[in-house]
């Protein structure tokens, strides 16, 4: 059960990737807003930041949610790091509440109902948001590159993860 806490918090979780980011717009647990994903090629720093003050001064949320990646099992890139910490400081300044998840909460999280991999916590999250359907892609053979879609699944990953982690109880909409 959602408590009156949650209907009242709406996080912008974000997945950061070396060419660009998805988000995730929730408010509580229950409710997807918004989603999507952007593939950004030239001035990478300074056109993600633009775009996500553009989500934030659109959407207003209290939380922003990303990937921890000073923990000792993160694999990104030191662009991807340095930008991570930019965003939490960006946060700071436009007043919301920062907060940096570490990727092997969101796969234990997943992993009790039996999604191990990345595509079937995708396929887990399609079942609890039907309108991500459109959205995702075909389930990548070992020799190709991921798909860009899969950061908006990351990032509705993350939410829910940040909003597990929250309730203290391991409740939240079952993924």
């Amino acid at each position: 059960m959602m408590s009156s806490r949650d209907k009242e918090i709406r996080v912008l979780s974000l997945d950061l990737q070396p060419r660009g980011f998805g988000y995730a717009v929730f408010e509580g647990t229950a409710r997807l807003v918004d989603w999507g994903a952007t593939d950004i090629r030239k001035d990478k720093e300074r056109v993600v930041l633009r775009k996500i003050g553009e989500l934030v001064r659109l959407y207003r949320p209290t939380v922003l949610v990303v990937e921890d990646c000073t923990h000792a099992r993160s694999r990104r890139n030191t662009r991807v790091r340095q930008l991570t910490e930019t965003i939490l400081v960006a946060a700071k300044e436009f007043g919301l509440e920062g907060y940096a998840l570490p990727l092997a909460s969101v796969y234990r999280m997943f992993a009790v109902s039996g999604a191990g991999t990345k595509y079937e916590i995708a396929s887990a999250l399609v079942r609890a948001f039907p309108e991500l359907l459109v959205r995702l892609p075909p389930k990548r053979k070992p020799w190709q590159p991921e798909d860009v879609r899969m950061s908006i699944f990351d990032a509705v990953a993350l939410g829910l993860a940040y909003f597990h982690r929250r309730s203290g109880t391991g409740r939240s909409r079952d993924p």
